[in-house]
């Protein structure tokens, strides 16, 4: 492979989650599938470590299904977590490697029906309408905060068998989930997750005795020969749900909002034929999805791509969001088009970790988009496109907000 050429307007090294890199991300996703697929570059929570970024789709697939990726480095030392951390972190599946990452997931899918996630879609419908029917044309929103959060705090609720005199507390408890350790620092963070942890262990003790038609009593009474999930690998269990499903799917509505606003020809087009909601959240996963990369991944041996050595015990970060860009796969893949088939993209992931509530968050977003069209046809941006900045946050594509005026 040739020597990459270097563009001076972009620093080396390229450090994902920088508010320079954040700023323009597809800026330096397209110099990187260009020049350098394989980069060792950064990622923002790890300054001091060698990241080696993968940017093209082809890659991005492959290394999602090579075994010689994994997530975990055997002979790794383990982080220095708390107890309560490691429960929210390392303990879950998404961290897991084979073969304990499969016997997981095989459990935990097994509450996942399509009655289960039927429920509560029912439940989104009855949610969004009731938002709605609260505001009013002419009026001045934050729309994430008004309607695209509360869609997943519901659903997260629903799915825990939250009590209705609980939730108040149990959106507390996620806020700390989602903002824990940068709030208020490891220790002090771990002490507060005992609370939510000892919470938890609450629901599950409710549950046990008291079945319901909720993923938590599914997740209490999922079993494959024998084998059944452990009390804590269900806290595990909730938390991930929390963290992967409220904070993403509030992300995706709040970007499909903002990027159909912002492309006024596709909005017209999906108030004028409808039946396109599904292709047009999948064509917002392609092109403005929440998801950057994947957990973080390590080699377990030396791997060669593109003449470039990734060493043993290095951290390799398949980039989906540049992946989802290629012009290798994707025709015109800058442009956002609501009728774009095949849409064969990667913002699930692919291979064992392919995302376990993609069907839920696809739903929960088609919905409320659809909903959110069909009452309020003329909404308009309340600010400049330009000043949609989006959080300097690694591998995430999150707006601190989104102001519109009803219409």
């Amino acid at each position: 492979m040739s020597t990459p050429t270097y563009d001076t307007s972009i620093s080396h090294p390229i450090t994902v989650g920088s508010a320079e890199f954040t700023a323009d991300p597809h800026r330096y996703y397209d110099w990187l599938r260009r020049e350098a697929p394989v980069y060792c570059g950064r990622v923002s929570y790890l300054p001091d470590q060698d990241a080696y970024l993968l940017s093209r789709y082809d890659d991005c697939v492959n290394l999602t299904t090579d075994p010689r990726i994994r997530r975990v480095v055997e002979d790794a030392e383990p982080l220095p977590l708390p107890a309560a951390l490691r429960l929210v972190t390392t303990d879950g599946m998404i961290y897991k490697d084979e073969p304990e990452h499969l016997r997981l997931r095989r459990l935990v899918s097994r509450p996942f029906t399509p009655r289960a996630i039927s429920r509560l879609g029912d439940r989104v419908e009855a949610v969004t309408a009731e938002l709605l029917d609260g505001m009013e044309p002419g009026q001045e929103i934050d729309l994430q905060q008004a309607y695209a959060l509360p869609v997943p705090v519901t659903v997260i609720n629903e799915m825990v068998g939250v009590p209705d005199e609980d939730r108040s507390t149990f959106h507390d408890y996620i806020q700390l989930l989602i903002e824990g350790i940068s709030a208020y620092g490891l220790e002090a963070a771990a002490e507060r997750m005992e609370g939510l942890i000892d919470y938890v262990r609450g629901l599950i003790d409710r549950r046990r005795a008291d079945p319901g038609e909720d993923i938590m009593t599914g997740l209490i009474q999922a079993s494959e020969g024998g084998d059944r999930l452990s009390d804590d690998e269900v806290v595990a269990m909730v938390f991930l749900l929390v963290t992967a499903g409220y904070e993403t799917t509030y992300n995706l509505i709040t970007n499909g909002v903002a990027t159909l606003l912002q492309h006024p020809d596709q909005l017209a087009l999906l108030r004028e034929r409808p039946e396109l909601i599904s292709t047009a959240v999948e064509e917002i996963l392609r092109h403005s999805g929440t998801v950057g990369g994947t957990e973080p991944t390590y080699a377990a041996e030396d791997v060669t791509l593109h003449d470039v050595t990734i060493p043993r015990g290095a951290m390799v970060v398949p980039l989906l969001a540049a992946a989802n860009r290629d012009p290798a796969v994707f025709d015109r893949p800058d442009e956002f088009d609501i009728t774009r088939s095949p849409n064969p993209h990667i913002a699930f992931s692919k291979g064992a970790h392919f995302c376990l509530g993609a069907s839920l968050a696809r739903m929960e977003t088609r919905i409320a988009l659809a909903n959110f069209v069909e009452r309020f046809p003329g909404t308009r941006l309340a600010v400049a496109p330009e000043e949609l900045i989006p959080l300097a946050v690694p591998l995430m594509n999150r707006l601190p907000g989104l102001p519109v005026v009803l219409g």
